[in-house]
């Protein structure tokens, strides 16, 4: 209530019932909740040209392991536009730090984007594996991680391995 209609109730003034009333109230629909999803591409199995844009090691608590994720733009026979974003993933283990032996696919990939051994027996920089061009192994992944059919219509493509690194690690 104003202060004006508060000063004319306290001298005996009537108020209005305008200036007292309440707007009723009115049902309001509870919000629903907006849950979010990352949409994976999709793309036919086969070989594409494709640009390296990041290399990234991260712990995956689901599989209690580290993985280096590369990210791909897969590109089109034109090369001017991507066709779609698609990871690489490799797998480093499940010690305290991420570890790549000499069987492992890391080791094996990272050897063929440096052109030659590492330098220092404790570093293979995931570095070397940005900013590059290379020709890479599109494959759809039909299984989830209970090895249980996802479908058609939960499939989606990732980067099964590269084929050869079409730029050098020094461009």
């Amino acid at each position: 209530m104003g202060s004006r209609a508060r000063k004319s109730h306290e001298v005996g003034q009537e108020v209005s019932h305008a200036q007292t009333a309440r707007p009723s109230p009115q049902l309001v629909k509870p919000a629903e909740l907006e849950i979010g999803w990352t949409p994976a591409a999709r793309i036919s199995p086969g070989e594409y040209p494709a640009y390296a844009r990041y290399a990234n090691v991260y712990y995956d608590r689901q599989f209690r392991r580290f993985v280096c994720a590369v990210q791909f733009d897969v590109l089109r026979t034109t090369m001017m536009r991507p066709l779609a974003r698609l990871p690489w993933y490799l797998n480093l283990g499940s010690r305290e730090k991420p570890h790549a032996g000499r069987r492992s696919c890391y080791w094996k990939a990272w050897l063929i984007a440096n052109g030659k051994p590492p330098a220092r027996i404790d570093r293979l920089s995931p570095h070397v594996f940005t900013k590059r061009y290379a020709r890479v192994i599109v494959a759809d992944i039909t299984k989830d991680y209970r090895q249980e059919n996802v479908g058609e219509a939960g499939a989606y493509s990732v980067i099964r391995s590269v084929v050869r690194w079409e730029t050098s690690a020094s461009e």
